[in-house]
């Protein structure tokens, strides 16, 4: 946990990345700042951020107690036998290519990829994602046959973006969307196709066919963020 990466936004400003005792440093002169990390479904006071910690600090020994349970690995149409966790990250780290590869356990109602397991990407050292994306604050409009929903955004990249999004959809969805975000200086129209769904509600999208005014707004805001790790908001 130490070594997760914490933002902090207070007047209008985010900055960061920080580790959890810098931000327990830091809040003493900022005690209304809001705290996020990958993995929150929103932006956190000092108060919610320290329960949201508890809180998975106490997941994380549950799993710690169910390390032994059995996990199954399916490769394209081929089963491999069940194997512990230890035993299922070896096997994986010795792989070169993840998108064939579906994973199962106690507690799934269906098999899942690698990319959907936070923790098994975060043991293997691994990401879908080939470009840097940072926080960002702001709104997502996804519309598709007709229907329309909005969600808060949450990150973002010339690839893709996270959000929180509807519950109901599904990976390999695809949706027009219109993203807003006082960072950008016009709205961003594209076609965004689902790439993960979590557990908690955490969306993952790839950009399909992003225009390149919009694609050069979005790297210029990356990179004053990744330069400068204090951005206006």
């Amino acid at each position: 946990m130490e070594d997760k990466k914490w933002f902090l936004f207070t007047d209008g400003l985010v900055s960061g990345p920080f580790t959890k005792f810098d931000i327990e440093v830091r809040i003493t002169s900022f005690p209304q700042a809001l705290i996020w990390g990958r993995g929150q479904h929103e932006w956190y006071l000092f108060d919610r951020w320290i329960k949201a910690q508890s809180e998975h600090l106490e997941s994380e020994n549950k799993l710690r107690q169910q390390s032994e349970r059995m996990w199954r690995i399916k490769m394209g149409e081929q089963e491999l036998r069940p194997m512990s966790q230890a035993q299922m990250l070896d096997f994986l780290r010795d792989q070169k290519d993840y998108s064939s590869v579906k994973i199962w356990t106690e507690g799934y109602t269906d098999w899942k990829e690698i990319y959907q397991i936070h923790k098994v990407m975060d043991e293997l050292g691994v990401s879908r994602r080939s470009h840097p994306r940072v926080p960002i604050m702001g709104t997502i409009t996804c519309e598709a046959h007709g229907d329309t929903f909005t969600a808060q955004m949450q990150s973002i990249s010339e690839g893709g973006l996270g959000m929180v999004g509807n519950p109901n959809i599904r990976i390999g969805e695809k949706f027009k969307v219109v993203i807003k975000s006082p960072n950008l200086y016009t709205p961003i129209h594209s076609t965004a196709e689902v790439v993960f769904v979590s557990n908690d509600g955490h969306v993952g999208m790839k950009f399909v066919g992003l225009h390149p005014e919009s694609k050069s707004a979005i790297i210029e805001f990356v990179k004053k963020f990744s330069e400068n790790t204090t951005i206006r908001l």
